[in-house]
């Protein structure tokens, strides 16, 4: 198993922000044009129209104000998720295909196991520091947020990883969002640094169905999409999530898939358990 695909299997949200990357932007300087006399010109003063005969004034007509649309996404509240999911990936001409298991304690920790006869690799992302076993190898990789999110010029962090897993928007939606009805659904716009967000929420149930994110410049963008929700003690959770990522390098477009199907999920009350530690003879890579 390559690095690159185990970092696919629970983090493609930092391989999605790596294509959305940075590009380098030169400001257009703006020129001030003077007015002939360099001051600005006063508006006149509007005329009021009197009815001679009646003394009376003409009644003003008053535009109507635009109602604002605004919505609340559903979330997945919960204290502990066990998952077993299956994952499928593709990119330049590699595939592959891997059974993995989840634990997820909310807003603490995510657990993750690859099991294929033997453990082949584990996980574990907190809120600092994101952390990969390599058991075929005998190596791990050990990443934090602060460092991640100023190489990829993009907030990464534990809250955004949940988020992607669940189906609960990716970032939570903020008053400066804008937000747009259509047939169907809601439109929620974002911009977080350099990348350009659209969450499509049903309107049916308020679930995310869709999240397009794309980079200023356009050459690189992300689609996810959720489908096939299953109702489990009144919690909605996507059993299907299909990432596309396409991102432009020496001309080309590269593009890469992940899709992540969740063969059974359970909401706890006790902990599934968090078993973790570095062996001392793995190497860090």
């Amino acid at each position: 198993m390559s690095k690159y695909s185990f970092l696919i299997l629970s983090f493609f949200v930092i391989l999605s922000a790596s294509s959305c990357k940075r590009h380098k932007m030169h400001k257009k300087e703006i020129v001030a044009v003077d007015t002939l006399d360099s001051q600005p010109m006063k508006a006149e003063k509007p005329i009021l129209v009197t009815d001679e005969r009646t003394k009376a004034e003409t009644p003003k007509v008053e535009t109507p104000a635009v109602a604002k649309v605004d919505v609340k996404p559903a979330e997945i509240d919960f204290k502990y998720l066990n998952i077993k999911s299956k994952v499928n990936f593709s990119a330049g001409g590699e595939e592959q295909s891997f059974p993995v298991n989840i634990h997820i304690k909310k807003d603490s920790i995510i657990w993750l196991s690859i099991v294929v006869g033997l453990e082949g690799g584990r996980g574990i992302i907190t809120k600092d520091s994101v952390i990969f076993l390599d058991r075929l190898h005998r190596t791990y990789y050990k990443y934090d947020f602060a460092s991640l999110s100023k190489q990829f010029n993009f907030n990464l962090n534990y809250d955004l990883v949940q988020s992607i897993l669940i189906g609960n928007m990716p970032i939570k939606k903020r008053e400066t969002d804008v937000v747009e009805k259509q047939e169907g659904s809601f439109v929620i716009k974002q911009k977080e640094g350099f990348v350009r967000i659209e969450n499509s929420i049903a309107e049916a149930n308020l679930k995310l169905q869709k999240v397009n994110a794309s980079d200023e410049t356009g050459d690189s963008k992300m689609e996810i999409d959720y489908t096939n929700f299953l109702t489990i003690t009144d919690l909605i959770f996507p059993q299907d999530i299909k990432a596309k990522i396409d991102a432009k390098k020496d001309g080309k477009v590269l593009q890469t898939s992940i899709n992540l199907q969740h063969n059974k999920i359970e909401a706890l009350d006790q902990s599934p358990g968090f078993a973790f530690s570095i062996p001392k003879s793995y190497v860090p890579k």
